[in-house]
């Protein structure tokens, strides 16, 4: 059946050990629980990102293609015109294609938006006309509940309400229409500040060592100064650590929240549609000295959620490797849809041996150059240098740097194992070079992103400028 709808939620920044799905202490995402465990309903649990942060993660998602690829991973980087996109071949096959973001990251600035019918970019100066005055005013009037309330610090505002109306907008469109819904919604909300609406803000004060007010001021001045904190080695004590983690997580409860209530409308009005929830990469509490998303492919920011809805996927392949590309070769397969996905396969016939990350060298250099602004001696000695390269099979993780590799015995990830396992440091390196001579060379076309003052103020605020 080639015409059933497909519907891709990707929260911001959320890491697998802080969802419902693994067990964490507080339960942030019910609705990916329960979706999971719903008939139909599959929630992978090894699943790894292509990349470190947005703007690369979302590429790869959209095209199927390697980071080292695509090469939309330093600031100045645009999709290359000559790499086909998924929405391109979904609307070739007869899709109407949509896309909602709250980041400027994924936006027609960087590439992003090709292929899609409909691309909506929320940004201050595009809000009323995305959205709509009626919605607009909605939001305004509950702006306390859905949002920061009135305040003119925008990095403190939520939209996830505006996101949710724009999406379940194209899904009742879909459903009046015979063409098939192809529908990708980008979840903003999660990234730092860490700031929550206040109709959910006290999900989990009941955890907290901090007042609230303190508490969102502590998770703001962690964001605000997010490369000062790192370059001066994390200086939180315990209750400020609480209250980072404690915000986190109630960000990660509202996206989780904004999914449910557009997935209910996709199940609701659609007929048998494919339903995708995950995340474009994890984050930083403290692991390896760092905080957000940068420098390092360590587990907590490329394991992130993976629920699928409406795929058969049998209990060996839910356990096994997975990345978001292998979903797209799902799709097609179940779909049957000619899909081009590069560095995607059906997991379920096709097991991973590894799942491959990448982090380019242009953004992790001026990193450093950031930490070395507050402290010039900042030894950044514990981070590859250039192109980095990680693989990671079920026992272990090799990464690859211009200037050396490691190989790490899992779950640890903080000692290389030195001369130990030599036969598997071969392996991994020779899988290395056999996966970047397949899929790792670069696009012949370059472009370069052009950012409106608008986006670059909410980058800024985001902590990307």
């Amino acid at each position: 059946m080639s015409n059933r709808d497909v519907v891709w939620i990707t929260l911001e920044s959320v890491r697998q050990d802080h969802t419902s799905l693994s067990g964490h202490e507080r339960d942030t995402t019910p609705f990916l629980r329960e979706l999971a465990d719903s008939p139909g309903g599959t929630a992978f649990r090894d699943c790894h990102s292509h990349a470190l942060w947005t703007r690369p993660s979302s590429a790869s998602i959209l095209t199927g293609t390697a980071p080292s690829r695509h090469r939309v991973w330093s600031y100045d980087a645009a999709l290359p015109g000559d790499i086909p996109t998924i929405p391109e071949q979904f609307a070739a096959a007869g899709y109407r294609t949509a896309a909602v973001s709250p980041n400027a990251q994924l936006s027609d600035a960087t590439g992003l938006d090709a292929g899609f019918d409909d691309f909506h970019y929320l940004g201050r100066e595009t809000l009323l006309r995305e959205a709509g005055v009626a919605t607009t005013l909605r939001y305004l009037a509950n702006i306390r509940r859905h949002s920061a309330g009135f305040t003119r610090d925008t990095s403190k505002h939520s939209l996830g309400y505006l996101n949710r109306s724009i999406a379940t907008r194209h899904i009742r469109r879909a459903a009046r229409e015979d063409d098939p819904l192809f529908l990708y919604l980008h979840l903003g909300d999660s990234h730092h500040a860490y700031y929550p609406p206040g109709g959910i803000r006290d999900r989990f004060a009941d955890d907290l060592d901090l007042p609230m007010d303190r508490a969102l001021e502590v998770a703001a001045d962690m964001s605000e100064r997010t490369h000062e904190h790192i370059a001066r080695g994390l200086p939180f004590d315990d209750d400020e650590w609480n209250a980072i983690e404690v915000m986190y997580d109630t960000v990660v409860s509202y996206v989780d929240s904004i999914a449910e209530a557009v997935v209910a409308e996709a199940r609701e009005r659609l007929d048998d549609p494919v339903v995708v929830v995950t995340a474009d990469h994890g984050e930083f509490l403290g692991e390896h000295g760092l905080l957000a998303h940068m420098l390092v492919p360590h587990t907590c920011v490329t394991n992130v959620p993976l629920v699928v809805y409406g795929l058969d996927v049998p209990d060996a392949a839910a356990d096994g490797l997975v990345q978001h590309a292998d979903v797209f070769s799902m799709i097609a397969a179940d779909c049957g849809l000619d899909l081009s996905v590069p560095i995607g396969r059906d997991v379920r016939a096709d097991p991973r041996e590894f799942a491959v990350t990448q982090r380019g060298p242009d953004r992790a250099a001026r990193k450093i150059e950031k930490f070395r602004e507050y402290v010039p001696a900042f030894d950044a000695s514990g981070f590859r240098e250039g192109v980095v390269t990680s693989l990671r099979s079920r026992e272990f993780r090799y990464q690859r740097g211009d200037d050396g590799a490691d190989l790490y015995r899992l779950p640890d990830e903080t000692t290389p194992v030195g001369d130990d396992h030599p036969e598997v440091r071969d392996a991994m390196d020779a899988a290395a070079d056999d996966w970047l001579d397949a899929f790792g060379r670069g696009a012949s076309d370059r472009r370069t992103a052009s950012f409106t003052e608008g986006m670059q103020r909410q980058l800024r605020d985001l902590g990307y400028l």
